[in-house]
């Protein structure tokens, strides 16, 4: 592929750190790729990269490196900054894989200037577990991956990074840092939260939930997957998203109230058609 990426670096080997790695390991082998993270990660993905670094050593990993991936946690992400700002080159690119953006990019224009370009990112293609051991090359296959360039971000470096993350499998979507923040709100955080409700509420005044559990199916696993993912992994997201995810919550709420008033009515067929319709539009989607 023909790229000015030449050299890679991806700080934080989790789950999609590590996907990162494997995927460009793959799809671009000529690429030089560079790791930070912990010894006793560095040493399970030693035969992925040519140059591996420990976090104290940040600043020289990513000394000349053309593009610069931080996925590690979003409070680490902005702990990363200054360090990263003052240490990359001129005309370097840095992005992130954060689930919120607002305030990662606000964040970052106090840091990034003089030719030292950031560009926030989020793939959304996350799984209920993390770390290296769950990373997959085929992590970004079909996933959407938003971008979210600013006015003085140079549109060929948007365009080059996109063909990158295109030759991920990605489906790349450029938004507003802050519309971006609502979207996942509804459709990334909210369900993380409905799947977490939904195995609590079984267990609900229950001494031992055992029985409930044997009863379910497909349908309520494939519906409470992602109540297997740690509460560590969402604080940062929550926090830095608390007002959409609140709102998002109240509106899902209120829908609820709704299906519950026309639950007797001959008008809640019509929920289910609306639901048959979009669902069906997801899927042409992948």
């Amino acid at each position: 592929m023909n790229t000015p990426f030449q050299r890679i670096v991806v700080v934080g080997l989790g789950l999609i750190g590590g996907s990162l790695v494997k995927n460009f390991r793959c799809h671009v082998p000529e690429c030089k790729l560079i790791g930070v993270d912990l010894p006793v990660v560095l040493a399970m993905a030693h035969e992925y990269l040519d140059e591996a670094y420990a976090p104290e050593h940040l600043a020289v990993a990513v000394r000349e490196a053309d593009l610069v991936f931080l996925a590690t946690p979003i409070k680490t992400i902005l702990q990363q900054f200054p360090a990263v700002a003052r240490s990359i080159r001129y005309g370097a690119v840095v992005t992130d894989v954060g689930s919120t953006k607002s305030l990662i990019v606000a964040e970052a224009k106090k840091h990034f200037s003089d030719e030292r370009f950031f560009i926030g990112g989020h793939p959304l293609a996350g799984r209920e577990k993390g770390g290296w051991e769950n990373a997959r090359a085929d992590l970004f296959a079909g996933a959407a991956y938003a971008l979210t360039p600013e006015s003085n971000f140079p549109a060929p470096l948007t365009e080059a990074l996109t063909q990158l993350l295109q030759t991920l499998g990605a489906h790349v979507i450029a938004l507003d840092p802050a519309a971006h923040d609502r979207f996942v709100a509804e459709v990334s955080h909210l369900p993380q939260l409905l799947a977490t409700a939904l195995m609590n509420f079984i267990a609900r005044d229950k001494a031992s939930p055992e029985l409930a559990l044997q009863l379910t199916g497909s349908g309520f696993r494939d519906m409470t997957r992602l109540a297997a993912s740690p509460y560590a992994i969402w604080q940062d997201i929550f926090d830095s998203n608390r007002a959409n995810v609140r709102q998002s919550l109240q509106n899902f709420i209120a829908m609820l109230q709704q299906m519950a008033h026309a639950f007797d009515s001959d008008d809640f067929e019509r929920h289910f058609q609306q639901a048959n319709r979009l669902r069906e539009n997801l899927a042409a989607l992948r």
